[in-house]
């Protein structure tokens, strides 16, 4: 009995990963019905919460500087969100000679928002734009961003545009969570793909002005420490359409977290926000985590067949991986992808253990229950 459960479950996991990579193959979805003409697209307004980022913030506001979109048209707000640095002073230093740039400290909180969502929040009642694109202080967007979102409200009822973000950094942990991020995103892709809506991406999402008010702005919504996941399911509550695009024009970067307890805080972060996913992606994430123990456990009854299941799942993981690289123009080196496999099943037990483990999360600086 134990056998056959520990099968069920290995072949479980390689069955749904054979989807998913089947599902990616599916390049429709990336590309918008229509492009709009310099003289047609709607003014926008990029919403930034930032808070102790000086370490980036200059490197973000250079990359949304350089974004190929008339500038007449663009307006850029950027959220002080109680900075204990010198955040504030990096951004009045740049954004001195750039009208379309704006500074907002936030000392308060409005409706139920917090965080972010407060950045966030207020933010929106400043924003001119029929568009709200948000992303986040250590994203680095690059210069076709904006007109790639913007491009996929092709329609009426599209309230959401969700673009992909993966880390790039050097080094070791960089280079694997680069992989980690990518390889989420290309099952948040193909989940999409096969009409399983999940969430947007939080640093690389666009929300019409219509759906964001729709349902009241971040102020009306109950908080939660996954911001992104808490409007997208409200947007999708009121009817409106949302899109997951994985391409390489809607591709931003982010920073590695190179401390591995601030990791763990981030992770701890996700899981606490995925508590309000419907219940099939609990079913999934049961299979997802429950793979190798049971691939282990399958070991001490028929070796053989625990080997060939894992062989074919670090198949199905090397080629969706690869295709992801091949769809976003990324560079490829095999010995990485191998070396994920081990890296992820650490990081795996690691997270389970630090979400059990009693405590509050932290999040920018920031102490909260879970």
């Amino acid at each position: 009995m134990i056998e056959l459960t520990t099968i069920l479950f290995a072949t479980a996991y390689c069955v749904i990963q054979l989807i998913c990579l089947l599902a990616l193959l599916n390049k429709k979805s990336d590309t918008p019905l229509f492009e709009q003409s310099s003289s047609e697209l709607p003014a926008i307004s990029i919403l930034l919460a930032a808070r102790n980022e000086e370490e980036n913030i200059h490197k973000c506001l250079r990359a949304i500087y350089n974004l190929n979109y008339p500038i007449e048209k663009l307006q850029v707000l950027i959220g002080n969100d109680q900075s204990e640095d010198q955040t504030a002073e990096i951004v009045l230093q740049y954004i001195v000679d750039k009208p379309h740039m704006q500074l907002v400290n936030i000392s308060s909180s409005i409706g139920k928002a917090r965080g972010k969502a407060n950045v966030l929040a207020q933010l929106a009642h400043i924003a001119s734009g029929d568009f709200f694109l948000i992303t986040d202080a250590d994203i680095t967007v690059n210069k076709y961003w904006a007109l790639e979102l913007i491009h996929h409200f092709d329609g009426p009822m599209v309230g959401i545009v969700s673009g992909t973000t993966i880390v790039h950094d050097r080094g070791f942990m960089g280079r694997m969570q680069e992989i980690d991020w990518l390889y989420f995103m290309g099952l948040l892709k193909s989940f999409a793909n096969l009409g399983l809506n999940c969430t947007a991406v939080g640093n690389n999402m666009g929300i019409s002005k219509h759906a964001y008010w729709d349902v009241g702005g971040y102020e009306k919504l109950d908080f939660s420490v996954t911001e992104d996941y808490k409007i997208y399911k409200e947007v999708r509550k009121k009817g409106w359409q949302t899109k997951n695009i994985l391409n390489r024009k809607s591709l931003n970067f982010s920073t590695a977290t190179a401390d591995f307890k601030l990791l763990m805080h981030q992770r701890k972060r996700w899981l606490t926000g995925a508590k309000e996913l419907p219940f099939y992606w609990w079913i999934l994430f049961t299979i997802f985590g429950l793979f190798t123990p049971a691939v282990i456990i399958l070991c001490f009854y028929n070796v053989q067949i625990a080997i060939l299941i894992y062989s074919l799942k670090l198949l199905l993981q090397t080629s969706t991986i690869w295709l992801l690289q091949k769809k976003l123009m990324l560079r490829k080196k095999l010995d990485y992808i191998v070396g994920y496999e081990y890296y992820s099943n650490i990081i795996a037990i690691a997270t389970q253990v630090f979400y059990l483990w009693p405590g509050k999360m932290i999040w920018k600086n920031r102490k909260y229950r879970v």
